[in-house]
C-alpha cells in the first residue's frame, strides 16, 4: 500500500536547504550614517564606511582577543550545529525519497531536530548579544569616560537570514513530523483493468 506520508520528505528537504543557505549569509547587520556592517556566524565580518572604503576580516584574529574570541566561539558552535542539522534534514529526506526509510519512522527525528535548531538559534541570539555588548563597551570606553551608556544590541543590529532560517526550517520540520505521525495512510484504488483480472481469477478458482 502506498503511503501518502512518504511524500512529506519534501518538507525536511526544504528545511535543510534553507538552513544550509543560512550558513553562507550574515547573521546580523547594521547600516546607518554611511556605515554598513555585516557579520557571519562563523567569524567573517565586513565593514564599509562611506568615503573611506571597506574592510573584510576574520573576527577571532582581531585584538583584543579576550573580547573577539568569545564572539567567534558563540557563533562557530551554532554555525556548525546548523550546518550538521541542515545536512541531516537533507539526508533523511533523500533516504525517504529513495524508499530506504518511511516518513513515519523519521517523524520523531524531525521534531527533535527542529526543537534543537530553535534552541540553538535562541542561545546564539542571547550569546551574541552579551559578547558583542562587552566588545562595544570596551571600544566605547576607549573614546569616552565612564559611565558608558550604550543602546541595546538588537536595537542597533538587525537579524540576518542566518538567524531567521533556523526558525523557518525548524517550523517546517516540526509540522512535517507531527503531520506524518497523525496522518493516516492513503487507500490505494485499483484501476478497473486490475479489478476485472481479479474477478476473473476468483471465478476460475471458484
Amino acid at each position: 500500500m502506498e503511503d501518502v506520508r512518504d511524500y512529506i520528505w519534501v518538507a525536511p528537504l526544504i528545511a535543510g536547504i534553507l538552513t544550509l543557505i543560512s550558513f553562507f549569509t550574515p547573521a546580523f547587520y547594521a547600516s546607518q550614517m554611511g556605515i554598513s556592517e555585516y557579520n557571519w556566524m562563523w567569524g567573517l565580518s565586513h565593514v564599509s564606511i562611506s568615503g573611506y572604503g571597506s574592510r573584510t576580516f576574520f573576527i577571532p584574529l582581531e585584538e583584543p582577543m579576550q573580547y573577539t574570541l568569545p564572539i567567534f566561539l558563540t557563533g562557530i558552535f551554532t554555525a556548525i550545529f546548523i550546518l550538521i542539522g541542515s545536512i541531516g534534514f537533507i539526508a533523511m529526506a533523500n533516504s525517504i525519497r529513495k524508499g530506504i526509510k518511511k516518513a513515519k519512522d523519521s517523524a520523531n527525528a524531525w521534531i527533535g531536530m527542529g526543537i534543537l535548531m530553535i534552541v540553538g538559534a535562541i542561545i546564539y541570539i542571547i550569546g551574541i548579544d552579551i559578547t558583542m555588548m562587552n566588545y562595544a563597551e570596551y571600544q566605547y570606553l576607549l573614546l569616552y569616560p565612564p559611565p558608558a551608556i550604550l543602546p541595546p544590541f538588537w536595537s542597533v543590529y538587525n537579524p540576518g537570514f542566518a538567524i531567521i532560517a533556523p526558525f523557518l526550517g525548524a517550523g517546517i520540520s516540526i509540522v512535517a513530523g507531527i503531520a506524518s505521525k497523525i496522518m493516516k495512510p492513503r487507500e490505494v484504488i485499483l484501476p478497473m483493468k486490475n479489478v476485472r483480472l481479479l474477478i476473473n481469477m476468483l471465478l476460475r478458482t471458484g
